[in-house]
């Protein structure tokens, strides 16, 4: 008689760092430090970045920890921003970085965060990210498009429910968003006497996002992150060239696939995409009321 016996095993997923080969013959450097600005008296959100990042962990015995530095010093700093709250996934572990208070605290300058975890027994870290953090000024914005997001929902990729949580994250690169189209939808009655009239006209407004060429740290975290989880998105600009100067956190939704033209022998690309209000409030109709 044969017997068979049946055992069970967690699956362990281990976080991943931005780390990549060193291949020769690349003349662009992967990856640049990312531009992270703040300011010292002003509190709107347009002004001052942030940084979140989110672990899944394995059990509730695994250890992580997150750390930031400022280049030059080894010391390891205060985490200063909002301790992450997951309520629906208790293996998630999670930290808001707020930058406005780095600055405020230790200056402008060079930044480095690292994770360091032991999950199920085996002891890891890697670097999150390297960001070059100064104060806002319309001069250190110009040319660059914030994007800011805070997720809703549970993305499958990570295995983390964003649900009811406090999580959100910034990105800020070189690129132009703007150029609305109003889409104008137009109803209209004729009368007996073959008179026109309105009945209802709604803007179905559009916006355009067109990144300068950028880098795989910033096309990967647009696509797979922030445009993946927008729950809720706000986009600002700031163009000198741009026809609208108020394009400050505007609440959107992708309307349409993003799109990357990549660069023949080059590790930079393009990405462009369309959105569109997140609330469709610009309508005018007749009020029976």
């Amino acid at each position: 008689m044969n017997y068979r016996n049946k055992v069970c095993f967690d699956i362990i997923n281990f976080p991943n760092g931005f780390d990549e080969e060193s291949r020769l013959g690349c003349k662009e450097v992967c990856c640049e430090p990312l531009l992270k600005l703040a300011s010292e008296t002003d509190n709107a959100k347009y002004k001052n970045d942030i940084t979140g990042l989110a672990i899944k962990l394995s059990s509730q015995s695994d250890l992580i920890q997150f750390k930031i530095v400022k280049c030059g010093n080894a010391t390891v700093l205060s985490n200063l921003g909002e301790l992450g709250s997951y309520p629906q996934d208790n293996l998630v572990k999670g930290f808001v970085f707020d930058w406005q208070q780095y600055l405020n605290i230790y200056g402008a300058g060079k930044y480095t965060i690292s994770v360091e975890f032991t999950i199920s027994g085996v002891i890891g870290s890697f670097v999150y990210g390297e960001y070059e953090l100064k104060n806002y000024s319309i001069k250190n914005a110009e040319g660059t498009v914030r994007v800011w997001s805070e997720p809703n929902s549970y993305f499958q990729k990570e295995l983390i429910d964003f649900t009811n949580s406090n999580h959100k994250d910034s990105i800020r690169f070189n690129g132009f968003f703007g150029n609305r189209e109003p889409n104008t939808e137009i109803n209209n009655l004729i009368t007996k006497g073959r008179k026109v009239e309105k009945v209802t006209r709604e803007n179905v407004n559009q916006y355009k996002l067109r990144t300068d060429v950028i880098e795989i740290q910033i096309s990967r975290r647009l696509l797979d992150f922030h445009f993946l989880n927008e729950d809720i998105l706000f986009i600002s600009d700031h163009n000198a060239s741009n026809h609208d100067y108020n394009l400050f956190d505007v609440p959107v939704v992708v309307n349409e696939s993003p799109e990357i033209e990549y660069i023949d022998r080059s590790r930079l690309a393009w990405l462009t995409a369309t959105f569109g209000d997140r609330r469709k409030l610009d309508k005018s109709y007749y009020n029976q009321d």
